[in-house]
């Protein structure tokens, strides 16, 4: 299991990289400003049903009773409901492009309430028209991953997410001359991205045996005890999507303000990439094939070895970012029409996010406790009382700390779902907190913590390289010494400190 979720953390990490260097150039041409803030608007649209449908709602429900069908009735009983599920999920993906493309001026309104009065709206409903084609292959994308991950090949769908930034930096560098502005060019580089990373995982599930196509509209038990499965799903992948679009949308009152949430949860997507994601992933399919083999304790210490592996490598990437944010958001993105004091209000939304990046990932990892068992409607139950406590928060937070406060509303949102979800797995005996385990989380903080105190100070000597005007590369450069700097510092610690001997993690990697 470590190494399945190595796996996918390793592409996410080679997609977060390249994600970097894309919103670099990204930032370079089109800045924090008016083509900035377009830009989030549109892309943001076919991610966000990407993943309400794709990674949230469907992946939940289908994933445990795709492993059911493989386990009770075999691979061509499984790969037959598979077909019949995707022909349905194409249908109303279309159906949903073409309400979309419509309405797209009510839609870029409703979810970017500053822009109706200013020229914003107009280029954002033009982008955004073209990406939303994106939605149709992503989503499909995210579908025939389901398949391969429920069969343990994780490699091709993490390297999906690639192909994306591979796509949208070649765009920018050899081809946004050939447009009118480079908005223009990324947003078609956008649906080629698409078209890509669907012919990507749809091979490699040919390739693995598994002949999934188009076939007749069919509603059988098996489609309607998914859809039943599905609703709750949707909406708390909704309401998910909720918590981040009502803070955008409050922030998108603020010139700027849209790309500094943006470019921020850039940075705080990292460690929820490469640990949540990959976490969640994995998850998923191996608690859900462990209760159907009536594997019961073995699911427990799935979930439990998930919940500290994750605590293990998110709790430095939160202090890093608490402690030197502006440094961060400088070396990364300074230049072109991106400022310096850009990256100072960047930084602020930074160490709010960072501050719920934890729960975020504990909530990826607690969830598939859940839906591995096709109880979706406790998450869905949680997740509509944690948007209510976001909404509540955030025009408050907005109106006291300015865009800042609405990423630590998000983020105590976030906390709060978390908490629920760990009381719901506690009452069913899925999670314990022991004496021991209090003890070893404990250990990890202070680890963290040494670290933070390191990297801040080794921070202020580097500052004439870290935070120098131009010069991106020397900034990367000093950025990288300091990350791994950090690295050693955190895990000479851990071992010290006897959180992890280094048997232990050798172990993890070992064949059985």
């Amino acid at each position: 299991m470590f190494r399945s979720m190595f796996t996918v953390g390793g592409f996410t990490l080679m997609s977060r990289i390249l994600g970097f260097v894309r919103d670099k150039l990204i930032a370079n041409y089109l800045g924090a400003g008016q083509l900035g803030d377009v830009w989030v608007a549109a892309f943001a649209l076919p991610n966000m049903f990407r993943r309400i449908f794709g990674e949230g709602a469907f992946n939940s429900a289908f994933v445990p009773v795709y492993c059911r069908k493989i386990e009770e009735e075999g691979d061509e009983a499984a790969n037959k409901f598979a077909s019949r599920t995707i022909t349905i999920m194409f249908w109303i993906l279309v159906t949903i492009f073409v309400l979309a493309f419509i309405f797209m001026k009510e839609v870029v309104i409703l979810t970017n309430w500053g822009f109706r009065a200013d020229e914003r709206l107009g280029l954002a409903v033009s982008a955004a028209r073209i990406t939303i084609v994106y939605m149709i292959f992503v989503c499909l994308m995210a579908a025939f991953s389901g398949v391969l991950n429920s069969r343990k090949r994780f490699g091709p769908p993490a390297f999906a997410y690639v192909v994306l930034n591979i796509v949208l930096i070649a765009v920018l560098l050899f081809a946004s001359s050939y447009f009118e502005n480079p908005l223009t060019a990324i947003s078609y580089g956008v649906i080629l991205a698409g078209v890509l990373q669907f012919g990507l995982v749809w091979i490699a599930t040919l390739r693995s045996g598994n002949k999934i196509t188009l076939t007749k509209l069919v509603i059988d038990k098996d489609i309607k005890k998914l859809s039943i499965l599905m609703v709750p799903g949707l909406i708390s992948a909704g309401i998910q999507q909720l918590n981040l679009l009502v803070g955008g949308t409050i922030a998108s009152m603020d010139l700027g303000g849209r790309s500094s949430i943006y470019y921020s949860d850039r940075i705080n997507q990292l460690p929820l990439g490469i640990i949540g994601m990959a976490a969640g992933v994995v998850l998923l399919p191996e608690i859900s094939r462990n209760l159907r083999s009536g594997k019961f304790d073995e699911a427990k210490k799935s979930l439990a070895f998930g919940a500290d592996a994750s605590i293990l490598l998110c709790i430095p990437a939160m202090v890093a970012m608490l402690v030197i944010p502006r440094e961060i958001m400088h070396a990364i993105f300074e230049g072109g029409a991106f400022t310096g004091e850009d990256a100072v209000s960047a930084a602020g939304v930074l160490g709010a996010f960072a501050i719920g990046m934890p729960a975020y990932v504990l909530a990826r990892v607690y969830q598939p406790g859940y839906y591995a068992r096709e109880d979706t409607k406790t998450p869905m139950k949680f997740a509509v009382t944690t948007a209510i406590v976001n909404m509540i928060l955030v025009y408050p937070m907005f109106l006291w700390l300015g865009v800042t406060g609405c990423a630590l509303a998000t983020s105590i949102a976030g906390w709060f779902n978390v908490v629920l979800l760990w009381v719901g797995l506690r009452k069913d005996d899925f999670v314990a907190m022991t004496g021991a385990r209090i003890w070893r989380y404990s250990r990890m903080f202070l680890s963290a913590f040494g670290m933070g105190a390191a990297i801040w100070y080794m921070a202020k000597y580097g500052e004439p390289w870290l935070l120098r005007e131009g010069g991106f590369v020397i900034r990367m450069c000093a950025l990288t010494l300091l990350v791994f700097a950090g690295i050693i510092v955190y895990f000479v610690l851990i071992f010290m400190t006897r959180v992890f001997a280094v048997s232990d993690l050798k172990k993890m990697f070992r064949r059985g």
